[in-house]
C-alpha cells in the first residue's frame, strides 16, 4: 500500500495561489492606508504646516485644497503661479492659540530664509470636523510707473497696453493676490508676506523707469509714425497731436489770418525726440516725450485778414512737446499715450 499522497489537482493549486495573492495584497494595502491617513492634517498646526509645505513645493492645487473660500481668478491671480514663488525658506516654528470664535484657531508661524526670519499668522476654521484655512492670500498693488512690466520673483506680467493711460499706470485700479511667502519685487530686497488676516493691500513701488538706447530709438520711430498719422487730419487742431492752431495763423508773408479752412499739413523736418522724467496731470511721475530739436512743418489753406476776402496762405509751423507719455516694455519696445495736455498754437511767430 503506497503512502504517497495523491498530487493536488491544478484547479486547487490555482485556488491556493490566488488566495495567497489576495491575502498578500490586502496585507500590503494596510500600511498604505494607515500612512495615507496619518498624512492628513488633523490639527490647526498640521494643516498650516501642510499648506506651507505645498506652497514651498509650488504645488498650487494642493495648497488651494486647504483653503476655505474662493480662489482668485483672472488678472488678480496673475501671480498665483509657480514662477512667482520663492522656495528658499523653511518653517521654523508653529504655535496655536484661541481665535475670536470657538470655531477658529490662530496659528502663528516663524519662517527662516537666508536674509533672516519672519513671523506671521493664519486663521484655521473647523466646521463639521473639517479644518480649513481662512483666506490666506496677500493683496498687493503697484504704484504708478511708466514701466509696463510687473515682476514678482521670477514671474513677469505685462500690463495691457491697449488700456487707457490712467488705467494702465494707476495701480490702485488693479489688486493682485499672492500666496504667503518671500517676495522680491522687481529684483529688490526680499519681503515677507505672511499675515493672512491682512485685508489692506500693500503698495509696491516700481523702480525708476530708464529707457534703453533701443527704446529711445523706438520712441523716435513711434513719434514719427504718430506725426504721419496726424498730418492726415484736415483740422486746425488735430486731436492728440504735437501741433495745433487756435484758429489764427501767421503766414510766411507776415500776415495774421483767421477763419482758416481747406487745410493741409506737410512735414518738413521731424523733431528730434528724447525721453525725460516728468510729472503727469495727476501729479504722478511719468516718462514724457520732449523735443531736443522742434522740427518743422508747413500748413497751407485759406484764411482772411478782414473777413471780406479769403486768400490762400502758407504758414511755417513747429512741433510742440510734452503731450505724450512713454510706456516701456521689457523687450525694448514702447507705447505712447496722450498725457492729457493739448497744444494751442504752434503756427504763430514761426519763421
Amino acid at each position: 500500500m503506497s503512502t504517497t499522497e495523491p498530487p493536488v489537482s491544478l484547479p486547487r493549486r490555482e485556488a491556493l495561489r490566488t488566495g495567497w495573492v489576495v491575502l498578500l495584497s490586502l496585507l500590503t494595502l494596510i500600511p498604505l492606508a494607515v500612512w495615507d491617513e496619518t498624512r492628513e492634517p488633523d490639527s490647526p498646526v498640521e494643516i498650516v504646516e501642510a499648506f506651507l509645505e505645498a506652497v514651498h513645493d509650488k504645488d498650487l492645487d494642493r495648497a488651494f485644497g486647504y483653503i476655505d473660500g474662493s480662489i482668485p481668478v483672472g488678472e488678480e491671480a496673475a501671480f498665483l503661479h509657480p514662477d512667482a514663488i520663492d522656495d528658499d525658506w523653511e518653517v521654523l516654528d508653529l504655535t496655536e492659540s484661541e481665535g475670536r470664535y470657538s470655531s477658529e484657531t490662530v496659528v502663528r508661524v516663524t519662517i527662516g530664509h537666508p536674509d533672516g526670519t519672519a513671523e506671521g499668522r493664519f486663521i484655521v476654521e473647523e466646521f463639521d470636523d473639517e479644518l480649513t484655512i481662512q483666506d490666506p492670500f496677500q493683496p498687493v498693488t503697484f504704484a504708478a510707473s511708466s514701466q509696463l512690466e510687473l515682476q514678482v520673483n521670477d514671474r513677469v506680467v505685462e500690463r495691457v497696453a491697449e488700456a487707457p493711460y490712467q488705467d494702465l499706470i494707476y495701480a490702485p485700479n488693479q489688486r493682485y493676490e499672492l500666496l504667503p511667502g518671500i517676495y522680491r519685487f522687481f529684483g529688490s530686497e526680499p519681503v515677507a508676506l505672511l499675515d493672512a488676516d491682512e485685508t489692506e493691500a500693500i503698495t509696491v513701488g516700481a523702480p525708476d523707469a530708464e529707457p534703453t538706447p533701443e527704446q529711445i530709438a523706438a520712441v523716435q520711430a513711434a513719434v514719427n509714425e504718430r506725426i504721419d498719422a496726424c498730418v492726415e487730419y484736415r483740422l486746425p487742431d488735430p486731436p492728440g497731436c504735437p501741433f495745433s492752431t487756435d484758429g489764427q495763423v501767421d503766414t510766411v508773408d507776415h500776415q495774421r489770418v483767421e477763419d482758416i479752412e481747406d487745410l493741409v499739413w506737410t512735414v518738413s523736418e521731424y523733431p528730434k525726440v528724447t525721453v525725460a522724467p516728468g510729472i503727469d496731470l495727476y501729479s504722478q511721475p511719468a516718462l514724457v516725450v520732449t523735443f531736443d530739436e522742434p522740427g518743422r512743418l508747413e500748413l497751407q489753406g485759406t484764411g482772411t485778414t478782414d473777413f471780406d476776402h479769403w486768400n490762400a496762405f502758407t504758414a511755417a509751423c513747429h512741433f510742440g512737446g510734452g503731450e505724450l507719455v512713454v510706456l516701456l516694455r521689457g523687450d525694448d519696445a514702447v507705447e505712447l499715450a496722450p498725457l492729457g495736455v493739448t497744444e494751442t498754437d504752434t503756427c504763430r511767430g514761426t519763421e
